[in-house]
């Protein structure tokens, strides 16, 4: 009798320990989540990389304005670049996505400096400036970096994910908005109908 309780206990155990695992990988993986989110406010690299988090749809609204000091210390408005197309990027060194995409950056700024293109990244790291400003340098980006004050981020709409990317034309207004990377291709066809704007 003993051992047909055994045969009949040991599986319904098994179930029991199963179900508690798996009860806690989810409850763990929600932590993880939070916790990713609670350490850089409304920011989780890559948890968003599906198209249909693109804002393209939505009606051009003007980009908010801003103050923002660079990496050297000099104060950048939004507004000084009315005129220009400008591609400005949320992103963080610690964002693999975000690292990613730079690269294509960094080549297009160069190519259609000229035609009056203007990329401005915002650096989201907690770290700031001693973060930051080494690994620009390693990188050789040549355009603005800038330190975000406390509410340039909500004034642009909630992250809860980055890269984030606004395209604003020469008006400043915001005509199309990426959620996670694109690649290279991608970010010139965005830019090129602002570009002919003139």
């Amino acid at each position: 009798m003993s051992s047909q309780r055994s045969r009949l206990f040991l599986p319904a155990l098994a179930i029991v320990l199963a179900g508690s695992f798996a009860i806690y990988r989810m409850t763990a993986s929600h932590d993880l989540i939070d916790s990713a989110r609670a350490s850089t406010p409304s920011v989780v690299a890559g948890m968003a990389q599906s198209s249909t988090l693109d804002t393209a749809a939505q009606a051009p609204r003007l980009a908010p304005d801003f103050e923002l000091k660079d990496l050297d210390g000099k104060v950048h408005h939004l507004s000084d670049y009315r005129g220009k197309v400008v591609v400005l990027n949320f992103w963080a060194t610690w964002c693999p996505p975000c690292r990613k995409e730079l690269p294509d950056f960094v080549e297009i700024q160069k190519a259609m400096a000229d035609q009056g293109v203007q990329f401005i990244g915002i650096a989201l790291d907690d770290e700031g400036i001693d973060k930051v400003k080494p690994w620009v340098a390693s990188h050789a980006i040549p355009y603005p970096i800038l330190l975000p004050d406390t509410k340039v981020a909500a004034q642009y709409g909630e992250m809860s994910s980055i890269p984030v990317t606004y395209f604003i034309d020469r008006k400043g207004m915001i005509r199309q908005t990426f959620i996670g990377m694109r690649q290279r291709p991608i970010i010139e066809k965005a830019i090129a109908p602002l570009v002919a704007e003139k």
